[in-house]
């Protein structure tokens, strides 16, 4: 098997079939050595019948299905679980990936050398070809990489192996946007990413994560804590992931309705990170992480690890 294609499913139904037919119908891949494992989270319209409908005709579908609300982490990891490929792909189920994503990705992967391939994303529900041959770049630092240019979303490839290392997604995290693709460069030894669009989201809707602005916020400071405390980082991406805290901190000030925020100490150490190049300690981010409780309609994780 050569590529695992997974996602989380919640509340879909609109697009899923869209996005499927996406992933399914790969260019230049042998329909035989991929799968696709789709993770249901207890939707309560119409997905998983959808699923199962998909998967009855397919059998390359696996479908599993769940009888309380988890988010999206815990399905990712559980959908990983059951994934045979050599490769991961993990794709959100409304999105998506040009008809040579696979195949370009595959072919990067190998031509590097590297477990782990990204690329640009964007909101659009225009999805063409991606342009060959692709304009790579390659990195051996690739944590420090993927904090400086600010690596988001789904649609890359790691290898199954990465993912195990990494531990997949981090279940205290609601929002896996950043933190997985941050893990996952932590446990890496280089990586390759694409300079051209290999990733398309569809505009914020009432189900997407993304229209909460706050729990953005929260859990990328919680991403990059969660990072920034794993032994043996280099002083590049350290000081590359306190810096892209300091920039939330201040995001959280902003956009969480104080008044006059930029008044406040947020938006001075803002500033001060964007003109310098020192970065606030360790111990401040801890401060900053015990201050994310206080922050109201957020999302937290009080779930367990289902099988």
């Amino acid at each position: 098997m050569i590529i695992s294609y997974i996602s989380a499913v919640y509340n879909k139904a609109d697009d899923l079939l869209q996005t499927l037919n996406h992933v399914r119908n790969q260019d230049n891949i042998d329909p035989a050595a991929v799968e696709f494992i789709l993770a249901d989270d207890c939707s309560s319209d119409s997905s998983l019948a959808i699923l199962k409908a998909e998967a009855a005709r397919d059998p390359r579908l696996t479908i599993i299905e769940n009888d309380q609300n988890a988010g999206p982490a815990i399905r990712f990891n559980q959908a990983a679980r059951r994934a045979k490929g050599r490769f991961l792909l993990p794709f959100d189920a409304d999105d998506l990936v040009p008809a040579n994503a696979s195949a370009v990705l595959l072919k990067t992967a190998a031509a590097f050398k590297t477990e782990l391939v990204f690329g640009k994303s964007r909101r659009s529900t225009a999805c063409p070809r991606i342009c060959e041959p692709v304009r790579v770049t390659a990195s051996a630092d690739p944590l420090a990489f993927t904090a400086r240019r600010k690596v988001v979303r789904m649609g890359f490839l790691a290898s199954s192996s990465l993912w195990e290392r990494a531990g997949g997604c981090d279940e205290g995290v609601f929002i896996q946007d950043q933190s997985l693709p941050l893990r996952l460069a932590a446990k890496a030894g280089s990586l390759a990413f694409i300079e051209d669009y290999i990733y398309h989201l569809r505009e914020t809707g009432a189900n997407n994560l993304s229209r909460n602005i706050l729990q953005q916020h929260h859990d990328r400071l919680l991403a990059l804590a969660g990072v920034v405390r794993q032994p043996g980082l280099s002083r590049k991406a350290q000081r590359a992931l306190i810096r892209q805290a300091v920039s939330t901190v201040w995001k959280i000030r902003r956009d969480g309705g104080h008044p006059l925020p930029h008044l406040s100490a947020e938006f001075a150490r803002y500033l001060v990170n964007r003109l310098s190049l020192d970065a606030p300690s360790y111990q401040w981010l801890e401060r900053e992480i015990e201050k994310l409780a206080l922050l109201p309609g957020i999302r937290r994780y009080p779930f367990t690890q289902e099988a």
